[in-house]
């Protein structure tokens, strides 16, 4: 399996006629089912073959006459959050399970406008709550590096979770089922799954993609985002994305020029316009990594942290300096915060957002089976009432861990609580957005801040956890959520358990090209650029 191979090579080949359409989406279609259907759970559903056969030949007659599109014929998977016209939208919940839109979102409509074939919608938490892709009704997803059954040694198989709630993305990716996939970012969603999957993955800062049609979990937290194998293909399909939705998006923001970093008081470019990809690549030929300052905020060094990613963290810190970079230790002192602040927050948030899911307008309906009653036709069956009705639909179509989280977001906004709970994680995200503000733009002027994305690598499936310890895995990517930053992780190496380990880069608002830039540097140092190269255990 060829993971080298990026958006740029697959279109060279396409127009220089080495590599068909067909050849390129039929050969992701095989490797999804190889073995046996849909092998490691990353969908939920496919595109139909007349579609894609439809969308297949327009992308090749374009190739041929020399009209194609940015993305032409490049697979690409969605997570089934995202709103995808005529295609079933379920987020992996069965209150939705049979749920087709009628409209795109906004970021499904932008990768259809530059031709790229959405290959599949990818299987996820339901409704975007969870850590590990197992709490969908569609089943687990696999994460490629579990441990297949291996007979030499009469090693069983071992099942590792995919990470969440992007998981199916994060996992298709790895696998090569598709170039690139679209994820969202809640407190970690796209972050936490790249990095036990092993890819890349960039969540940018709040209101560059458009949320529009993207099925709500927490609003104001809630970040379309890209996983790719590469830092270059983050980059090209973040310029497809990062557009303005004027119409449909009131949180849209544009790409501008956010001068607050920099050394000099010169403030004229302020508020210009940017383009991503051509900042990033004007980056790529003038810049290097001595131009650049990273934080190391102590206050990530948790009793959690695994040994084998405690050690990558020094080792990258180690690399950096080795080539001239500036590295300083900062703090975040209300770091320490953000997890109990964001589980209110996002709650509550969720409990308001759902409470559309109630059988009446769309979606699963809880209806009771007509019983045959033993005194023959004499007696009449009495209807539920509307009260019945609503209580029995949510009951029956929403999963544990969503009810939990329902339950726990409609207490902290009830009268007895909303000042002891809600309003006190509001004052928290002001405080840990200010922590930010302080270190990107106080003494130091930190461009970086370089920590963990997870605590652990992936954990094993059907591992008995407690919840709380489930909701600890979130704890270094919740705080750039809480403040709006872009955040990345970049895998670097396998630990000792043969698993993916990663690093989170963030940096201020509206940075987003600079972070690519960090990142991309950082994943081509010398001892980890040939990790992209390394096949998954379950796909040897």
């Amino acid at each position: 399996m060829n993971r080298l191979t990026n958006i740029s090579q697959i279109r060279k080949s396409l127009i220089d006629g080495k590599l068909k359409v067909n050849d390129l989406v039929q050969n992701k279609i095989k490797e999804i089912n190889r073995g046996s259907p849909n092998r490691l759970n990353t969908f939920i559903s496919l595109e139909d073959e007349k579609s894609l056969e439809k969308q297949i030949k327009e992308s090749q007659e374009r190739y041929n006459n020399g009209t194609n599109k940015r993305l032409d014929g490049i697979p690409i998977g969605v997570k089934d959050n995202f709103s995808s016209k005529n295609f079933k939208t379920t987020c992996a919940s069965k209150i939705l399970e049979n749920y087709k839109p009628s409209f795109d979102s906004t970021v499904v409509k932008l990768l259809k406008d530059e031709g790229a074939i959405i290959i599949g919608k990818t299987n996820m938490d339901e409704f975007s709550m969870g850590s590990s892709s197992t709490s969908g009704n569609f089943g687990k997803v696999i994460n490629p590096w579990s441990k297949p059954n291996n007979s030499n040694n009469n090693e069983g198989e071992v099942l590792y979770v995919a990470g969440g709630s992007s998981g199916g993305s994060a996992a298709a990716v790895a696998s090569n089922y598709c170039v690139a996939s679209i994820g969202s970012d809640t407190g970690g969603s796209i972050r936490q799954p790249s990095s036990y999957c092993g890819v890349v993955g960039f969540k940018p800062s709040y209101g560059l993609i458009s949320r529009f049609g993207l099925v709500a979990y927490a609003s104001s937290l809630d970040t379309p985002g890209v996983l790719t194998n590469s830092v270059e293909d983050a980059a090209e399909l973040l310029d497809v994305l990062i557009k303005k939705d004027q119409e449909n998006d009131s949180t849209s923001i544009e790409f501008i020029n956010n001068n607050n970093n920099n050394n000099n008081n010169n403030n004229n470019n302020k508020n210009e316009k940017k383009n991503i990809l051509n900042e990033f690549n004007e980056k790529l030929k003038n810049k290097n990594i001595k131009d650049l300052v990273f934080g190391i905020p102590k206050d990530y060094l948790v009793k959690e942290l695994d040994t084998d990613i405690l050690n990558l963290w020094k080792e990258v810190v180690e690399e950096i300096e080795k080539r001239g970079g500036k590295v300083v230790p900062v703090s975040l002192p209300h770091t320490r915060y953000a997890l109990p602040a964001y589980y209110l927050l996002a709650t509550s948030e969720a409990s308001s957002n759902l409470s559309r899911f109630d059988g009446v307008r769309y979606g699963y309906r809880y209806e009771e089976e007509n019983e045959n009653s033993s005194g023959g036709n004499d007696e009449i069956k009495i209807g539920m009432g509307l009260k019945d009705m609503y209580t029995k639909t949510r009951t029956n179509g929403f999963g544990e861990e969503v009810k939990k989280r329902i339950i726990l977001g409609t207490m902290a906004l009830s009268r007895s609580s909303y000042d002891n709970f809600y309003t006190k994680a509001q004052k928290i995200r002001r405080l840990v957005s200010d922590d930010f503000k302080n270190v990107f733009q106080g003494e130091n002027k930190v461009d970086i801040l370089i920590t963990p994305t997870a605590p652990s690598p992936a954990f094993k499936q059907n591992e008995k956890m407690d919840p709380i310890e489930v909701y600890v895995n979130d704890i270094m990517t919740i705080p750039s959520n809480l403040a709006g930053l872009p955040a990345c992780s970049i895998p670097l190496k396998l630990s000792k358990s043969n698993l993916p380990i990663s690093v989170q880069l963030i940096s201020n608002r509206l940075t987003d090209d600079n972070l690519l830039f960090a990142a991309h540097t950082i994943m081509n140092f010398d001892c980890y650029k040939d990790f992209t190269s390394i096949t998954p255990n379950y796909l040897k």
